[in-house]
């Protein structure tokens, strides 16, 4: 797995709201919507030494299905999951908003049929003493 996203530190809480963000599809799961994304999740120490909480995996296609019961996380820590016979989980995570916005390109717009016109003039008076100018409007 690669880091695509770190969400700021919620302190002093055992029910965080993180800010919203953006993360690219790209930086996500690389356009295969169902790759699997492991989100880890710590609690932060001042010294450093962030206690690892857990974890789950998703992916695109799940995130992308928006705020529902299927979007809500069982956060597992693999060690105590191991170990604890009691053990159900470390706590929840629900996602409580996805929203997909394209970035088009400039290619983007030539395909969907948008029309250029530009204006070409040339110099070729050599006044100003180089070479040939060219003006593109």
């Amino acid at each position: 797995f690669t880091i695509c996203h770190k969400t700021e530190v919620i302190k002093n809480t055992l029910n965080p709201v993180w800010q919203p963000f953006t993360i690219p599809v790209r930086a996500l799961c690389n356009g295969d919507y169902d790759r699997t994304v492991k989100v880890d999740v710590y609690d932060w120490d001042r010294d450093g030494s962030h206690d690892f909480i857990g974890e789950f995996t998703t992916s695109y296609r799940e995130l992308s299905r928006g705020q529902n019961q299927f979007n809500v996380y069982e956060v597992l820590h693999p060690k105590k999951k191991g170990k604890k016979k009691k053990y159900i989980n470390s706590g929840t995570v629900t996602l409580l908003s996805f929203k997909v916005e394209s970035e088009y390109t400039f290619v983007d717009f030539i395909r969907g049929g948008t029309q250029l016109n530009f204006t070409v003039a040339i110099d070729f008076t050599a006044s100003n003493g180089k070479s040939l100018n060219y003006v593109l409007s």
